[in-house]
């Protein structure tokens, strides 16, 4: 069957970036179908996760082609777009996130990560537990606290994870002075010295800050009693909904490493 699909016979090929329309003329009429790499916005520029508020936050993904936000209420997210012709039946409704990624993937607008991305993607090579592991956590405290990617993360080793952190509990957004760099590994958790502005990598631990055997107690150890509240108080749907979303799109992993 793959013999009979032929590429030729096809003209006049132009494209109307104003409308988003696609034209071509054809020597005969025949069935046709287009193409598009599927891992086309891979690897992540640059990520975000913030709260909004009480059960709400704001993932962000600057990609190489597009950037998208998808707005989490709950179990329910909400995908915003840049560009947003032709995608009017997708960018701004409410849905599950297994309804969301199919639309999505409908849509040719991919952000999540399969058995073949690895394939085809350049990545940082990371401690599966470890990586994983952090999704989860993050979850829990993506009410309190924001996590962003860093471009340490890509010089830290397979065994360490490194992102940015910080606590923040309204919706506007997180001024730069306000991050810290965390490193988490399968073992132990700590916060680093170093920031995202330093010169070179370093593993030593911030002066004020104490060992975790996890993410969790590292983060619950500076957390202010509101902060924590909100940890506490998150609704496991919309917990859920956080991990469903890291871990489809693994973007400690599949993210810029240079």
């Amino acid at each position: 069957p793959g013999e009979q699909w032929r590429m030729d016979g096809i003209s006049d090929i132009a494209y109307e970036e104003a409308e988003a329309k696609l034209s071509f003329s054809m020597e005969t009429f025949q069935p046709f179908v287009l193409m598009q790499k599927t891992y086309l916005n891979f690897p992540f520029q640059s990520w975000e996760l913030r709260p909004l508020g009480r059960s709400s936050a704001l993932f962000t993904i600057e990609g190489v082609l597009f950037n998208l936000s998808i707005t989490i209420q709950g179990n329910q997210c909400m995908l915003q777009l840049e560009q947003e012709r032709g995608l009017s039946h997708l960018v701004g409704k409410w849905m599950s996130t297994p309804a969301l990624k199919k639309a999505m993937l409908n849509a040719g607008v991919n952000i999540f990560v399969d058995e073949y991305t690895e394939n085809f993607v350049s990545s940082c090579n990371k401690d599966p537990l470890a990586e994983h592991a952090a999704y989860d956590q993050m979850a829990l405290f993506a009410s309190a606290c924001a996590f962003s990617w860093s471009k340490w993360n890509a010089k830290c080793g397979a065994e360490h994870v490194v992102l940015q952190v910080c606590e923040h509990h309204d919706p506007s957004p997180v001024p730069k002075s306000s991050w810290n760099l965390y490193l988490l590994e399968a073992q132990r958790s700590k916060k680093l010295e170093m920031t995202e502005d330093s010169e070179a990598f370093s593993s030593e631990h911030h002066p004020n800050s104490e060992f975790h055997s996890t993410f969790i107690h590292l983060l619950q150890d500076s957390l202010s009693p509101d902060g924590l509240d909100r940890t506490k108080t998150s609704h496991c749907m919309f917990i859920d909904t956080i991990q469903s979303l890291l871990h489809s799109t693994r973007p400690l992993v599949y993210s810029e490493t240079v």
